[in-house]
């Protein structure tokens, strides 16, 4: 099990922003990070939680959630509006550590792949 640490993750400019530790909720299994910024609402916000298999599932489920707050231009301690990606991971529980290897590079991929990159920068649609 990895140490909650430091997350890393490397903005548009390729500058590494280092999310802080903030808390793991035992109830939902869910670890939060927070980055900084000006107020604790204008703090970008990633987090992760495994579920693993219950009463005859098959599949352990990931979620991962990175959001980015839209604050006021005025009063700079309001949020407006936030930016949000997430992922879903589903994985049957006897998959091979290669399957699960070859899945989540192409998932990493797939979000610098020009049709994604086209949709998130500019709005546009695969036609």
């Amino acid at each position: 099990m990895p140490a909650f640490a430091n997350l890393s993750l490397k903005n548009q400019a390729a500058v590494e922003q280092v999310f802080a530790p903030a808390n793991i909720d035992p109830s939902t299994k869910i670890s939060t990070w927070l980055a900084t910024g000006a107020s604790f609402d204008a703090k970008p916000r990633a987090t992760l939680s495994l579920s693993l298999p219950k009463s005859g599932s098959t599949r352990v489920k990931i979620v991962g959630k990175v959001s980015i707050p839209v604050m006021d231009p005025v009063i700079t301690t309001q949020k407006i509006d936030e930016l949000i990606g997430t992922f879903e991971i589903s994985l049957p529980k006897n998959a091979t550590l290669a399957n699960r290897q070859d899945l989540r590079a192409m998932v990493a991929d797939f979000l610098v792949d020009a049709t994604v990159i086209a949709a998130v920068e500019n709005f546009e649609a695969v036609y």
